[in-house]
């Protein structure tokens, strides 16, 4: 099934963007390709708002538990 996102509000595009960022991030952790210092730099250095990158923490610690 595919869906096509262009379609959809800007909030929920941004919305799938920041899950599909954060399920990657969790799914190098755990292959060990990054670490969470180094995700957590990430974060810190490419999103500037504190509740963009609050959610964005939540939203990988969601995916690291899966």
């Amino acid at each position: 099934m595919s869906h096509n996102i262009a379609t959809k509000p800007k909030h929920e595009q941004d919305a799938i963007q920041h899950d599909l960022m954060a399920s990657f991030w969790a799914y190098k952790e755990k292959r060990g390709l990054m670490s969470r210092p180094e995700i957590i730099k990430y974060i810190h250095q490419h999103f500037q708002e504190p509740a963009l990158q609050e959610h964005l923490m939540q939203r990988y610690e969601f995916f690291k538990t899966m």
